[in-house]
């Protein structure tokens, strides 16, 4: 640890900046590449917190930087829509909460920069008293950025190898599934009606192929099944290494009970129908089996002649109307070489949005987040990181409040659940009351610490909330968030996902701390954060851990050492409760 009790330090105002990289599984083999790129969004955003930039300033650099990696589901390599383009969403707010965003916006290279032009617009008078938007979506927003001077690039710019090559896979697993369901239902017909020799064989057509169907429709979701989900926490993930090498066991389940030839479970998934499933007793008849065949032919026509070209993110593009810009390139697809391959894991499966928050030397604080959407989504389809307390929200500094408290979070996670729940805003309101539920008294609130009421809003107002548990849709969540207050600024984050990608880096440090937060499975909340004193004798810098208290290798000495309790600390800390 190093002191420094030079008066001088007094004066010398702290910024922050924090990152995360998306909830949800990030596989051993691509771990540190995640790392990597929050490393660098912290180290950029940083930089330009130390060279006198606002907070919104860094939050929008840090988030372009993830957007230009294919390995992150934002801008640049995000997962396609149903049409086969990227449609991405992106939100900033700044600390006055004055938001910018764009919703299922198509040809920009970084909706985050165009959510930032939305709010510098949005803060200017429009003539005769008009009030200027502060959400845009679809082609709305790309009119919007060509009018102002940002480049509109081709659809197939934006589009990466692995993006394409996951929508190629999903058309091809939806085709096959429409067919097997317009076959149940002639089936389903022949039966009602008791057609001669056809009743049985549909009856036993329809259960066998009705159980892979539902073994292979979570992709159509708005996200996968947990990996680590299962009966009891034995299936879940363990940390056995002493050496802090943590060994991932997944769980036997209906999901992979024919994926064999699969490379992930979700982003490079593929489902295919089982032999014995395909020619099971009673088959189709002559008639019912052309129709399949002519369906599976026209999808497989149309699957050939879409033809996208991978173009490496650093292309800078040259601006081009929207309308031209939406035209279908004439290009061949593009051969790609192992350096140009998709680099996420083999067991990648990155749920959602990426997001950052900054507090600048004044004080100030901004947040934003950004998303490609889910795979194979319907075009149109607006993602929680395009809407203002779903996926972003900022509590402004109360002018009255002595203790000058403002508060920012992000999340990350299942969209639709999210906007059911307000998430974002509904964190940030418990974070800075620093309260939660009383259970079993309704509209009454208990005070509690930052970590209790994080835990608390994560398994009773999100997991607890009505709309969630009737779903069927698996729920995840992660969020981030941070509390600034004259003492200091504290960072908090949770999520019941396997796993979540984090740094945060104040002006205090030398370089970036990384954290890939794991929680044990089976919905369980993983929890950690980060206290940085603003001290007016001294600033106290120590270095970062990643701790998880049940693991063998913290003795009780370490976690004395670790977290001393008469000191205020910096530490980087993540702990599955």
């Amino acid at each position: 640890m190093v002191f420094s009790h030079s008066k001088e330090s007094q004066a010398q105002p702290i910024s922050a900046i924090f990152i995360h990289a998306g909830a949800g599984f990030h596989s051993y083999q691509a771990e540190s590449t995640h790392l990597w790129v929050c490393n660098q969004a912290a180290t950029l955003g940083m930089a330009v917190l130390k060279s006198g930039g606002r907070a919104v300033d860094a939050v929008e650099v840090a988030i372009k930087f993830l957007e230009d990696h294919e390995i992150t589901n934002a801008g640049y390599g995000s997962n396609l829509s149903a049409n086969g383009t990227v449609e991405c969403d992106a939100t900033i707010v700044d600390h006055l909460g004055r938001s910018g965003a764009v919703g299922a916006v198509e040809h920009i290279k970084n909706p985050i920069s165009l959510a930032r032009l939305v709010l510098d617009v949005s803060t200017r008078p429009m003539t005769l008293n008009r009030v200027p938007p502060n959400l845009l979506v679809g082609s709305g927003a790309t009119d919007f950025a060509y009018e102002n001077g940002m480049p509109i690039l081709h659809a197939d710019f934006l589009v990466s190898g692995g993006s394409r090559e996951r929508w190629l896979r999903w058309k091809r697993d939806l085709a096959q599934v429409e067919a097997e369901e317009s076959q149940e239902v002639d089936n389903q017909m022949d039966a009602q009606y008791q057609l001669p020799g056809r009743a049985s064989s549909s009856r036993s057509r329809f259960s066998s192929s009705g159980r892979n169907l539902t073994s292979r429709s979570w992709w159509r979701s708005s996200n996968p099944p947990n990996p680590t989900s299962g009966s009891d926490g034995s299936n879940g993930m363990t940390s056995s290494n002493p050496g802090g090498r943590i060994q991932a066991r997944l769980p036997d389940s209906s999901v992979r009970e024919y994926d064999e030839d699969m490379d992930t479970e979700y982003i490079d998934g593929s489902f295919s129908l089982p032999e014995d499933a395909a020619n099971s007793p009673g088959g189709i008849d002559g008639s019912a089996q052309s129709a399949e065949t002519r369906k599976r032919k026209r999808s497989e026509s149309l699957l050939e002649s879409s033809t996208l070209t991978s173009i490496p993110f650093g292309y800078a593009g040259r601006s081009i109307p929207p309308d031209r810009a939406t035209q279908q390139s004439q290009s061949d697809s593009v051969d790609e070489s192992p350096e140009q391959a998709y680099l996420l894991g083999s067991d990648d499966t990155i749920i959602d949005t990426v997001g950052a928050i900054a507090v600048d030397c004044h004080g100030n604080i901004a947040a934003g987040s950004s998303s490609g959407g889910i795979g194979m989504k319907h075009s149109g389809r607006t993602g929680p990181a395009a809407l203002v307390g779903i996926g972003t929200a900022v509590i402004p500094v109360d002018p009255n409040d002595e203790a000058a408290t403002c508060v920012a979070a992000v999340t990350s996670g299942t969209g639709e659940h999210m906007a059911t729940t307000m998430a974002s805003s509904v964190c940030a309101e418990r974070i800075y009351a620093s309260t939660r539920k009383v259970p079993g008294q309704p509209g009454v609130f208990e005070t509690v610490s930052e970590d209790e009421a994080l835990e608390a809003m994560i398994n009773v107002d999100f997991m607890g909330h009505p709309g969630v548990r009737s779903s069927h849709c698996h729920a995840a969540i992660g969020v981030m968030t941070v509390k600034v207050t004259k003492e200091g600024i504290a960072f908090f984050f949770g999520h019941n996902t396997d796993s979540f990608a984090l740094a945060s880096m104040s002006s205090t440090d030398s370089e970036p701390k990384c954290l890939m937060s794991r929680s044990k499975g089976n919905n369980k909340v993983a929890q950690g954060g980060r206290f940085t004193r603003l001290s007016r004798d001294f600033y106290l810098r120590t270095t970062t851990h990643a701790l998880v208290p049940d693991c063998p290798a913290a003795s009780q000495r370490e976690k004395a050492i670790l977290f001393p309790p008469d000191l205020h600390y910096s530490l980087l800390r993540s702990i599955s409760l």
